[in-house]
């Protein structure tokens, strides 16, 4: 059984950064140069200067609907509820009314995060110790039930702009490094899921070249394409015909190319046949990309290239099939960021 790639826990979070396209964030919410062992004192430490950095913008506020059992009127009395809990004839009434709060969905989604950071195994406690007096500034603010639809009902506008980073490391803890809550008591995971990362691998690379690469040069995307079919078809049988998506098409405007880059995350960049203990790349990887070179309409030359994270070696293979330029190439993760920064750029050039 291969070995997972080998990603210092400081190059997740710049990779986090380019996925999530924040990348602004690391200038203001600064790790430092300490050296982290797992994934979860990073994450709280990136946290715990989150939430300094919000207390000196400020905690976003709403007006959120609220009823409240009073003597004094405010907003519109709810008169049949009064009526029925028979509070006015204690001299009270039920009101409701519109209040300026903190306690709005994204303050309470951090509070519940503090929460399960602290409770992560193996956290340093130094960092357990400043993640609880964080939480001490949320007294107000309640703590939420994360779920799938909460995080996907969330948009953001120049207003909450600023939480972003924080709210998509919440959904990363919640999606990626909890199994399930049983009892009250969240089951954590040791590391990020390989779905997880594989993932976040392909939109790295993708919004790495959106945002390195001239725009008035290249056109980078993520398009689907179509089936070259010849003939007509109808149209329940073109259903049955499975999607192409690719995860990154770099395209040169001005020298009229076209690169197909599937990122491909797995523990073995090669395996080994049934018939051979020779390694070999996986087959339905090359028919992948050579499905999507076969297919693509651009008019242009065109070229596929299965990107791999490093492994046990670096690979840069190039085989010209049938017209077609098919390259095998590997990442190393597993460096200094810089290096990283420069191998991308040399797969495009």
């Amino acid at each position: 059984m291969g070995s997972r790639p080998k990603i210092p826990i400081k190059n997740i979070y710049y990779m986090l950064s380019y996925a999530w396209g924040i990348l602004e964030e690391p200038e203001t919410i600064n790790v430092g140069s300490e050296e982290f062992d797992n994934i979860y004192n990073l994450l709280s430490r990136i946290y715990i200067n989150g939430i300094i950095n919000l207390k000196k913008r400020g905690f976003s506020r709403y007006y959120i609907d609220k009823k409240e059992l009073t003597s004094t009127l405010r907003g519109k009395i709810d008169i049949t509820s009064s009526i029925k809990n028979q509070s006015l004839q204690h001299g009270k009434m039920l009101c409701s009314f519109d209040e300026f709060s903190e306690n709005i969905i994204l303050n309470q989604i951090i509070k519940t995060t503090i929460g399960l950071l602290i409770k992560a195994p193996d956290l340093d406690n130094s960092l357990r110790k400043q993640l609880l007096r964080q939480r001490m500034y949320f007294t107000g603010i309640s703590e939420i039930v994360l779920s799938d639809s909460l995080f996907s009902l969330l948009r953001y506008n120049r207003n909450n702009k600023h939480y972003q980073l924080l709210i998509n490391i919440s959904e990363l803890i919640f999606k990626g490094l909890i199994t399930k809550e049983k009892e009250n008591e969240y089951i954590f995971l040791d590391f990020i899921r390989d779905e997880q990362m594989a993932n976040l691998y392909e939109k790295f690379v993708l919004n790495f070249y959106k945002l390195h690469l001239d725009n008035s040069i290249y056109k980078v995307h993520a398009p689907k394409l179509n089936w070259d079919i010849e003939a007509e078809v109808k149209e329940d049988d073109l259903l049955l015909l499975p999607e192409m998506r690719t995860d990154i098409v770099v395209e040169n405007k001005a020298e009229k190319t076209q690169m197909i880059i599937d990122t491909k995350y797995y523990s073995k960049t090669l395996v080994k046949g049934n018939r051979s203990d020779i390694e070999k790349l996986r087959t339905s990887h090359l028919y992948q990309i050579f499905a999507y070179l076969s297919n693509s309409q651009y008019e242009g030359k065109k070229e596929g290239i299965l990107l791999y994270p490093t492994i046990d070696k670096d690979i840069d293979a190039i085989f010209p099939i049938t017209n077609k330029r098919i390259m095998i190439k590997t990442l190393n993760l597993n460096t200094e960021w810089n290096n990283i920064e420069k191998r991308l750029m040399s797969i495009i050039d």
